[in-house]
């Protein structure tokens, strides 16, 4: 509880060595080893504990949240049913269960279980959360207005959730009131200074409603979280020019140009990093995920820009346990790609892991 995974796993490691048939001490020691980023031995010790003890659901439920700690989420959603049938009001199995197959694109079955978990006690952050991932359920199924309703019960039960803001700015941005889309996406942007896809809306939003001069402050922080975002560029580019900027317009939009014809010889770099994003790929299939770690990032210093080592090196910071940096990178990684649909699986599972404060 004091954070101090290690020196718990050494109390309950010599606890197991004198009562190796303790089915809750398995489960404690699991739970400190996933806490630790140890993933063989904590999932050995967690499906110890649900072999001791098969009827208890918590085991089970134990075992399914470490799977999905270290990226597992197909034997994780079978542990969650698994609980579910010994237990089927276990709100915690249902959340996790519905969290693996919104992973796993299947939005519908991943709404439904979140409803369920809804239906048990929870404390208001934890139901805040629930009505936040069935929102992202929603809107990735195309049933806007559902989500609209999730994403507003999240922020009446915690009006700090920051990515709730983000998402339900999101949809008022595609149609409604804009007043309203600026003032949530306003408070999306205060809440997560270093959210991209905050500002680029806000200013883009900002600019179709014709404040120009807000739009060119929104989208120049934007452009100072991800400077190659040409998207980002140009719309700034557009702002200055209906702010009246024209000089800074015309510099602004000649650097769009400019970076275009870098373009070719970042291109020759891209290959040298390439050969080092397989040689992770190689190291990760064979489970040495430390060094697969080195070789992605290797790959990110020589293409900073190029999405894919990114997204590579944010899930095998996953797969290690290291969440909160997983999650930074894989938000960094949706800056880069929005529409990236791993990157957007797996930072379900690291928001569960390390969450968003408050």
């Amino acid at each position: 509880m004091r954070g101090d995974a290690r020196s718990a796993t050494e109390i309950l490691e010599r606890h197991i060595g004198e009562h190796a048939d303790d089915a809750d001490g398995h489960r404690m020691l699991g739970i400190a080893l996933a806490l630790d980023g140890r993933r063989s031995a904590a999932i050995k010790a967690l499906e110890a504990a649900a072999g001791l003890a098969p009827q208890n659901p918590v085991n089970h439920l134990a075992f399914g949240q470490a799977l999905s700690q270290f990226g597992l989420s197909e034997r994780a959603e079978q542990a969650y049913r698994t609980a579910l049938e010994l237990d089927s009001e276990l709100g915690p199995a249902h959340e996790g269960l519905a969290l693996s197959l919104a992973m796993r694109g299947q939005q519908d079955a991943a709404a439904h279980h979140f409803t369920l978990a809804l239906n048990q006690p929870a404390e208001s952050a934890r139901r805040a959360k629930l009505h936040f991932y069935r929102g992202k359920a929603h809107a990735e199924a195309g049933r806007q207005p559902a989500a609209v309703e999730d994403f507003r019960a999240a922020l009446r039960l915690n009006p700090a959730l920051g990515p709730a803001h983000l998402e339900l700015g999101r949809i008022l941005a595609q149609g409604g009131s804009p007043e309203e889309a600026i003032a949530v996406l306003r408070r999306a942007s205060d809440l997560q200074p270093d959210s991209f896809d905050a500002h680029h809306l806000l200013g883009e939003q900002l600019l179709r409603n014709g404040d120009a001069a807000l739009a060119v402050v929104a989208l120049r922080r934007a452009a100072g979280l991800r400077p190659a975002d040409q998207a980002t560029a140009y719309a700034l580019g557009r702002a200055l020019r209906a702010a009246g900027r024209s000089e800074e317009a015309r510099h602004q939009l000649a650097g769009i140009a400019r970076s275009s014809s870098r373009r070719a010889v970042e291109e020759a770099s891209i290959t040298e990093a390439g050969k080092l994003n397989d040689a992770g790929l190689a190291a990760e299939q064979s489970d040495h995920l430390e060094l697969a770690l080195e070789k992605y990032e290797a790959a990110v210093r020589i293409a900073p820009d190029h999405v894919l080592f990114h997204r590579n090196a944010a899930l095998v910071l996953g797969r290690l346990g290291r969440w909160a940096e997983a999650k930074r990178r894989l938000r960094l990684v949706l800056s880069m790609a929005p529409g990236d649909v791993d990157a957007t699986k797996a930072l379900y599972v690291a928001l569960e892991h390390a969450p968003d404060n408050p």
